[in-house]
């Protein structure tokens, strides 16, 4: 007895699979597409950032007041700038914010002095984030 081949043992594949796999591979393209130019735009951010700043030290000054040192870096002294300050609580909610203008002119890498109003007393402080570009209801201080 002969056996059948596998065409008659098995149905003919159906077009539905081959639908699939190929919305699969299609899918994975879109992915890999979406990861490579979102590193692309990170790492362009991070090579075009104009200011940073890192936190030096903290001190807490009272209940309700928290002090901080940051080490601002600018590669445009001669721009107006501002840095965002938090201070946190021992389960990292915020529990105070301040802007921080810092005016044009100085050197390139500056420790600034903040203090921070809290709600509560913080555990630490942290650094936000900077921008060259001021909101509209910040002014230089004359």
């Amino acid at each position: 007895m002969t056996s059948p081949s596998q065409r008659q043992r098995y149905a003919k594949e159906s077009s539905q699979s081959t639908w699939s796999g190929k919305l699969v591979a299609i899918f994975a393209v879109v992915i890999v597409i979406a990861f490579i130019v979102a590193g692309v735009k990170y790492v362009n951010s991070q090579v075009n950032k104009t200011i940073s700043a890192k936190t030096a030290t903290v001190e807490q000054v009272s209940g309700t007041i928290m002090r901080q040192w940051l080490d601002v870096t600018r590669k445009h002294t001669d721009r107006v700038s501002y840095c965002i300050v938090k201070a946190v609580d021992y389960d990292k909610n915020e529990v105070g914010r301040r802007e921080v203008i810092i005016p044009a002119g100085g050197d390139k890498v500056q420790r600034i002095e903040v203090d921070i109003t809290t709600t509560v007393p913080a555990a630490s402080a942290d650094v936000y984030g900077c921008s060259e570009d001021l909101p509209f209801y910040l002014s230089v201080p004359s």
